[in-house]
């Protein structure tokens, strides 16, 4: 597994300097990064320079500086024959979930300490929303519900470079887990994790919130595995490009705080 850094907007590859190249490398990485995450962009998808800087109507340098700072938070890989989209190894996905397991063990063990009566009451709202929008299969309420109580969480925890490492190993096993159909008997089951995490954080309970935890992410593991085991929907495309959004926000990128 690539090793993971906290500083995952830095560059250090030489972007140009100037505050409007900068912005260019940081619109191009949010483009493909969201394209990757979302698994528009399958594994093993060639990325040639070339036809992404037509594609997005920029010159070769950004996309290069968006791919560097990609293969770096080990969503792309350089092949003899250029870059493609990372995939992922069973052995990779175990170590990630170790880490995810420890990590978030730690923070929401930091969070219970910390958190304000009002902000628990937001969290076992937002928890409750969770659940109710992966009943109505409403993609967007429930992606937004879920930004916004993993938002308050970190917030609380207080660890940027805690943040900075689970952010990087999300992205790698959740766009597989996220490519599955989202609104099936997995995602009400991770949204009621999320109503026992907010409670037993409201409760002070330490072995119910590590409890929860381990099994959250113990689910998590299992269906990245078995996705990995069928393998087929994680090829690439017949038009790689077609994943990938022309008109670019220019300095966001998706989060992948959640689930």
């Amino acid at each position: 597994m690539a090793s993971a850094s906290p500083q995952d907007g830095a560059s250090g590859d030489g972007a140009g300097g100037t505050g409007e190249s900068t912005s260019m490398v940081d619109g191009v990485y949010a483009t493909l990064l969201s394209a990757i995450v979302e698994m528009r962009l399958g594994a093993r998808t060639p990325l040639s320079q070339n036809k992404l800087a037509a594609h997005l109507g920029v010159s070769r340098t950004p996309v290069r500086e968006a791919l560097l700072r990609l293969e770096r938070d080990g969503l792309v890989e350089r092949t003899d024959m250029g870059f493609v989209v990372a995939t992922i190894t069973p052995a990779e996905v175990n170590e990630a979930c170790d880490l995810l397991e420890l990590l978030d063990s730690y923070v929401y063990r930091r969070a219970a300490e910390t958190l304000s009566e009002a902000q628990l009451t937001e969290l076992l709202a937002l928890a409750a929303e969770l659940v109710r929008s992966a009943e109505a299969a409403d993609t967007g309420a429930w992606q937004a519900a879920d930004h916004r109580y993993h938002q308050i969480v970190m917030a609380a925890a207080n660890n940027r470079f805690v943040a900075g490492y689970l952010q990087q190993v999300r992205r790698r096993v959740q766009r597989f887990w996220l490519q599955e159909p989202l609104f099936d008997g997995r995602l009400r089951t991770c949204s009621q994790d999320h109503v026992a995490l907010a409670q037993a954080m409201t409760d002070a309970d330490e072995t119910v919130l590590g409890d929860t935890v381990r099994a959250h992410i113990g689910r998590m593991r299992r269906n990245v595995l078995d996705r990995l085991e069928s393998a087929g929907p994680l090829l690439p495309g017949t038009d790689p490009l077609a994943g990938v959004k022309v008109g670019y926000p220019r300095a966001t990128a998706p989060s992948a705080t959640g689930t």
